[in-house]
């Protein structure tokens, strides 16, 4: 049984060091029984993780690369050369990370609060390494959170460089890989629990805020079918658990899964989900974003891995799952009933109650022999806000482009959880800026605070941001509001779903006089080579 309370013991914290390991040559072909079933324990990274390397598949080493089965583009095209850490489970990207980007913790460690603590300290210290908690107090198995609460992180995901991620996502959406159903033997399948023995009060679920409702995943990507086509769909929904084989589920984004259940409930049937937890990350980039509903979020998952993501049918369920996850629960969500679930700390900042109290019921958990559980730690965190608003300033950005080619930036900051918006430009005559915000605001719903600056700002830093609306704007002329336009209704300022969006034109005008303070570059130079030496 799991500690009731906060354990007491100091948390070490240390970077793991490589274990010794045999790497597999980059490029190695790997036949398809090794590729599930190896028993070979050395095989990893050389700098892997040293918990890695008892995993049960080579796979576990992003350098042992297996050549992806032909498929079609679903827009056409031959499947693209596999990316950087393209391989398919969590532990290859977690193995090809640097030491320097993970923090461990290596005692036991009471997963009420402690990691959303953790990892909400050194948001505040302006440090963002993977957590993994080694030994999570009352259960097996790592724990691994703040994954996503890096943009370059996120770009390796898609593998490209740092400022790539859009060009990525723009690419990935252009030329979907259709995924591939393996019959083989699947990692995730290694433990299969069905029925009563499927007890979802052994997995290592963190309480993350003290207000919620109880554990909850909130790493879990919900994999059903359109009942009608049998297009699959992926996303994010909050899962508090209630039991051995049950749990309280909120659809309140009313997005494509919500449909699906309302066409399931209306000829009397449940539908079929299973949760998966822990998988190749570009798979969760996938799931957060919002797509056609014909379109399969697998599909672009391959298209951003470069290789077609390898799925297997689930036990109990009409629904596959990506064979490489860690664990997956399968279940249904039950039609016409109803439950309270929440409060529930959610990305404002603020506990909610909003919930549309459906009910999730386990039929089966399957998972790999030795699993690593990935959490997202929930609120105001940034892991939580940039998994799922990246996607969307990508799309943006790329549909801002079409109209305003001059366009060089767009960033929706932390500070504005997923409602605030800065884009800069090369402004060419005036009411370009006016013509930019209102496409802004048109194209995400989200957004209800826009501001628009020169392309000599870094709209990625908010005090650039706060100077050119300090010298360069002015209320009476530079601003204009629309009123009562939908929203999101998480927003807690929000009246019956609708909100107000303001838009700032924070550009020079064309006659505008003054220039910035400037310094040679061989000055700048100098200076950052003395700080440091200095150091």
């Amino acid at each position: 049984m799991r500690s009731g309370g906060h354990s007491r013991r100091r948390v070490n914290a240390s970077v793991f060091l490589p274990a010794p390991c045999r790497t597999v040559a980059d490029g190695a072909e790997i036949g398809a029984d090794r590729l599930f079933r190896s028993q070979d324990p050395t095989i990893c990274l050389t700098s892997g993780l040293h918990f890695m390397c008892g995993a049960t598949s080579p796979r576990d080493g992003p350098h042992a690369r297996v050549q992806p089965r032909p498929s079609p583009c679903k827009r056409g095209g031959a499947v693209p050369e596999p990316a950087e850490f393209a391989m398919q489970s969590l532990a290859d990207f977690l193995n090809a990370l640097p030491d320097s980007e993970k923090l461990v913790i290596s005692t036991p460690t009471d997963l009420d609060f402690l990691p959303t603590a953790l990892v909400l300290e050194l948001e505040a210290q302006k440090r963002a390494p993977v957590v993994i908690i080694e030994k999570p107090d009352g259960f097996s198995g790592p724990v691994v959170s703040n994954l996503f609460a890096d943009r370059a992180r996120i770009a390796r995901m898609a593998g490209v460089g740092p400022t790539g991620f859009a060009q990525a996502w723009t690419e990935a959406m252009a030329g979907l890989v259709p995924a591939v159903v393996t019959s083989g033997p699947a990692p995730v399948q290694d433990v299969v629990a069905l029925g009563n023995e499927a007890d979802a009060g052994t997995l290592p679920i963190s309480r993350h805020f003290q207000a919620d409702a109880g554990r909850y995943i909130g790493s879990g990507i919900l994999v059903c079918k359109d009942p009608d086509t049998g297009v699959r769909n992926l996303s994010f929904q909050r899962m508090q658990l209630k039991g051995p084989q049950k749990f309280g589920v909120s659809l309140h984004s009313r997005g494509h899964i919500w449909d699906h259940l309302q066409r399931c409930e209306a000829r009397g049937k449940n539908l079929e989900v299973a949760v998966v937890i822990g998988s190749h990350p570009a798979i969760y980039i996938a799931a957060g974003a919002k797509v056609a509903m014909e379109v399969d979020e697998f599909a672009v998952a391959g298209a951003l891995m470069k290789q077609p993501v390898e799925l297997v049918k689930c036990k109990t369920i009409d629904v596959e799952v990506p064979a490489n996850a860690e664990y997956v629960i399968e279940g249904e969500i039950l039609a016409g009933v109803h439950e309270d679930e929440g409060p529930y700390g959610e990305y404002t900042g603020y506990s909610t109650y909003r919930s549309t109290r459906n009910v999730f019921q386990v039929k089966a958990i399957t998972r790999r022999a030795k699993p690593i559980f990935l959490d997202i730690i929930p609120g105001y965190s940034a892991e939580h806000l940039l998994l799922s608003r990246c996607t969307r300033e990508a799309h943006v950005f790329h549909r801002l482009k079409e109209m305003v080619p001059t366009l060089k930036a767009l960033n929706y900051p932390k500070s504005g959880t997923h409602f605030h918006a800065f884009m800069s430009f090369k402004k060419t005559a005036e009411g370009q800026a006016r013509q930019a915000l209102m496409l802004l605001m048109g194209l995400d719903s989200y957004i209800k605070f826009a501001v628009a600056v020169d392309d000599d700002i870094d709209v990625f830093d908010e005090t650039e941001v706060m100077w050119a609306l300090a010298t360069r704007f002015q209320a009476d002329t530079d601003m204009f509001m629309v009123p009562k336009v939908f929203c999101n209704r998480l927003d807690p300022s929000s009246v019956e779903g609708m909100s107000a969006k303001l838009a700032l034109d924070a550009t020079r005008p064309m006659n505008f006089e003054g220039e910035r303070t400037s310094l040679p570059q061989h000055a700048l130079d100098w200076a950052r080579d003395v700080i440091s030496k200095a150091r």
